[in-house]
Order: structure tokens, then sequence, then C-alpha cells
């Protein structure tokens, strides 16, 4: 039985040491979301050829990539609230069958449509496992000790980023449709969660609601919270996904066009980011949460601008390694805090809603990224997001230099 205290108006539980077994199965599932959309991308071109007769297959392939993050966008909050009502592993364990039966359609739908439809069912997989692991990183965690989970969970998503991509590339070699296969891993992870996390301490806040009293189950949502850390959310995905979606032409515009260049520093970005995400906890007892945030958006800035002004391949590795800097503590960060604010039997929502905001912003990037690149050029629509990101962290040192205490603040 864990022991209460009131922080904030919100209930706070100090839970015993969670098994490896669990910490494992919640960081593995952590590592599939980011790989919903990545991993197909190798095998894109034989996907075109195999349907080049389709009308518009250019773009439909491209919609094949990024088809998943709509889903998620209009799931994940729905999820969410059934996390908060039902038991989580069940949610969970369901969530990771639909990712995978999704992601797998590939191997052996046979039209663009039939795609698509596994693409969307994919969606609501990665919804349902992202929105899952934060729940469950909420539940099991509390104060400093949750913030180092995070910390590590964020470095979970992006190595698993890196190593599901590589996968991806070595089964597209066989054929474009291998590399969906990748995707059937969430069968034996989802056997593995639906063990380890039996029993009733893992069993979601409804389970325990006679543990927290009536205060957690009657605290209204705290929606002015979300509107704020959401929207910060958003907006940092919103201008990080810039460099996915923009660097590879600002690498032809300076002379450089080679696609295993532009793989490189894009992975770059992931690399640099592990050692802000594994250090998280120990940033979070030193700077307030704004303080993180403002760091987040400055080292952003710095290396937006620094690829704006880039002539050379090193400029560009220098560009995104200073960006990457910025994803590392960034991403624990805005779930982090916002839970802070979440009753315990709301922390499903709470997480569905964080997830919808993070990949709102990655949906619409390429759209407000495409437009100033059409009115600034590609170079110019770097420095407007620069400027965009040094407004956002000048707020947020304003906010946090308001703040006499790191941990009391949050």
């Amino acid at each position: 039985m864990s022991s209460q205290s009131v922080q904030g108006g919100v209930t706070q539980e100090t839970a015993a040491p969670v098994p490896a077994a669990v910490t494992f199965a919640i960081l593995a599932t952590s590592a599939l979301t980011v790989m919903a959309n990545a991993t197909i991308a190798p095998s894109l071109p034989g996907l075109r050829e195999a349907f080049s007769e389709t009308p518009h297959i250019e773009v439909l392939s491209g919609l094949i990539l990024t088809l998943p993050s709509i889903f998620v966008v209009f799931t994940a909050a729905l999820i969410g609230w059934v996390a908060d009502r039902t038991e989580r592993r069940l949610v969970l364990v369901l969530a990771m069958i639909v990712y995978a039966l999704g992601g797998a359609s590939g191997l052996v739908l046979d039209s663009i449509p039939g795609l698509l439809l596994g693409r969307a069912v994919l969606g609501i997989g990665v919804a349902g496992t992202m929105t899952l692991a934060g729940a469950y990183a909420a539940d099991l965690w509390q104060a400093g000790a949750r913030e180092r989970f995070m910390g590590r969970q964020s470095a979970a998503m992006s190595f698993g980023g890196i190593i599901f991509v590589l996968v991806g590339g070595f089964l597209a070699g066989f054929g474009w449709r291998w590399a969906f296969a990748a995707y059937l891993i969430a069968l034996p992870l989802a056997v593995y969660a639906g063990v380890v996390l039996r029993g009733p301490k893992y069993a979601g806040a409804r389970k325990n609601a006679g543990e927290y009293g009536a205060q957690a189950d009657s605290q209204d949502f705290p929606w002015t919270q979300f509107a704020r850390i959401g929207s910060l959310a958003f907006l940092f995905m919103a201008i990080f996904y810039i460099l996915p979606t923009r660097v590879p032409f600002r690498l032809v515009e300076i002379g450089i066009d080679g696609p295993m260049l532009s793989g490189v520093a894009l992975a770059l970005v992931t690399l640099c980011a592990l050692p802000g995400s594994l250090s998280y906890g120990r940033i979070r007892q030193r700077l307030s949460a704004h303080a993180v945030f403002a760091w987040g958006f400055v080292c952003l800035a710095t290396g937006l601008t620094i690829l704006s002004l880039a002539f050379n391949f090193a400029g560009i590795v220098a560009g995104m390694a200073i960006s990457g800097l910025a994803i590392g503590p960034l991403i624990p960060n805005f779930m982090a805090h916002f839970m802070q604010f979440v009753a315990p039997q709301q922390r499903g929502r709470a997480a569905g809603l964080m997830t919808t905001a993070l990949f709102s912003g990655q949906f619409v990037s390429p759209l407000v990224s495409g437009f100033a690149a059409a009115q600034t050029g590609v170079a110019g629509s770097f420095l407007v997001f620069a400027a965009a990101c040094t407004a956002i962290a000048v707020v947020m040192s304003m906010s946090a230099l308001r703040m006499p205490a790191v941990r009391q603040a949050g």
C-alpha cells in the first residue's frame, strides 16, 4: 500500500519500488511509438515502383507514411478516457495487438486503399501504446523518480526510433513488403506486458479509487494547465519537425544532394537527444520546469539559426546537433510537468491529451513550414522559426525567474 500526501491540490502517492520487469515493459512499449511512421520509410521507393500505375502515387505514398499521426490525434484522448475507466493492462494489450495488426497489414494487403486503412489502424494502436505508457509512468513513479523515469522513457523512444528504422531498412532489402514485418514485435511485447502487469497495483487509478479518497475522484481536470503546457508541446513539435521535412531541401540548397547524408544528419538529432533525456531527472533537481522549457527553445533557436546560415555539411551537422539538445529534456518535461497537476483517476486522459498535442504539432509542421519556405525560402524559414523559438524562450525565462523554488514550482 502506498502512502499519500497532498501537493498543489492533487493527491500524490509514495509508491514502492517498481520491479525491473515492469520497468522494461513500459520502456519497450514507449520505444514502439517512434517507429510507427519511420520504419517503412526505406521501403517507400519500392512501394512507389510496385504501384507506379496508381494515379497520384507520389502523394499517396507520402500519405502512407504520415497517416498514422492523423489517427493518433483523433483517438489518443478517447483512449486515455477509456483507460481511466477500465483496467489499464487490458487497454494496453489491446492497443499493442491493434498496433501489430495494423502495422503488419502491409505484408498481405495488395492495394493502396488497403494499405492506407492498415496505416489508420496502426495510428489507433500508436495512440493507445503512447497514451498508456504515459499513464503508467505517472501511476508507478512519483516526484523525482517519475522525472528520472520519464527521461529514460524519452531516451527509449529515441533509441527505439534508431533501431527500428535500421531494422526497417534491412528488411526492405528483401522487398518493400518486408519492412512492415517489423511491427510484429508488438505481439510478443503485448504478451510480456500482459503477464508482468497483472495484479491490482497495475490496474489503474479506478481500481484503487478507495486508496486515493474522494478528493482525487472529484478533482476537476486541469484544463488551464493543459492549455498552457499542451500549447507549448504543440508549438515545439510544429517547429521541431521542420528538421526532417526541410533539412533535406536545405542540403540541396547548399549543393549537397545525397539521401545518405540526409539520413546521417537526421540520426544525429536523435543521438544528441539521448544525453538530455537520460539526465532529465538530474536536470529537474536544479532547474524548474519553465527553465527547462526556456533552455530547450533556446537550443532549438540556436540550431535553426545555424542551419539557416550554414554553407557546408559541417554547419548542417552543428545545427542538427544543437537542435537535438533541445528535444532530450523537453519531451519528458511536457508530460512530467503536466502530470503534477493531474489527479490519479485522470492520468489516462491527461496522457492522451498530451499525446494529441504532440502529434498535432507533428502533423501541421509540414504545412506550416512549407508555407514559410514558399514565402522566404528554406533558409529564411529556419530564421522565422528560430525567432519564434526565441520569443517563447524569453517568455519561459521570465516565468522561471518568478519561481522561488525549483521543485515546488514544478
